[in-house]
């Protein structure tokens, strides 16, 4: 049961992937059926989640949709080997559950701090308002998906540590 646990805690950053791969298949699904509700929810669901690290991965010159997708398959179905094989690859599944760590935590903080409008200057009160991006940056399954990112780290670090203390 323990094992199982684990190799579910460690498949965290897989989330992560498949989640930003998903982005990428809603709005090519929006693209198609602007007018298709389910396209509408999935892709306003997932964007406060996976916001910043799809955009920074469609922003490199030479990847395109297609090529932002099959990496993020790539590296999900890729992490689904070192889920399965923790102590072959403890290396790679560190910086493959880190990188998911980074993305997540990257989408969190730029959410929070991003603004659009002229919320601090002196404006009357009825144009003055709340025009900042505060209430996308709160979202359920970011929370979950960066916890369980996190897990994953932990489970890294620790087998790390395991490693070091028997040698």
């Amino acid at each position: 049961m323990r094992a199982l646990v684990l190799i579910f805690l460690r498949l965290g950053p897989c989330g992560a992937y498949a989640l930003a791969a998903m982005l990428l298949g809603s709005m090519v699904l929006l693209a198609h059926y602007p007018a298709s509700e389910f396209a509408w929810w999935l892709y306003l669901t997932i964007l406060p989640v996976m916001r910043e690290p799809v955009f920074m991965l469609l922003a490199i010159p030479g990847v395109g949709l297609s090529g932002a997708v099959a990496i993020l398959v790539v590296a999900a179905l890729f992490g689904i080997l070192l889920a399965i094989r923790p102590e072959q690859y403890q290396r790679t599944r560190f910086i493959h559950a880190h990188i998911a760590l980074i993305a997540t935590a990257l989408t969190a903080v730029r959410a929070v701090h991003m603004q659009a409008g002229l919320s601090g200057l002196s404006l009357p009160e009825v144009l003055r308002g709340d025009w900042s991006f505060l209430a996308l940056a709160y979202s359920p399954l970011g929370t979950a998906l960066f916890l369980f990112v996190l897990a994953a780290c932990v489970c890294s670090h620790a087998a790390i540590i395991r490693r070091i203390r028997v040698r």
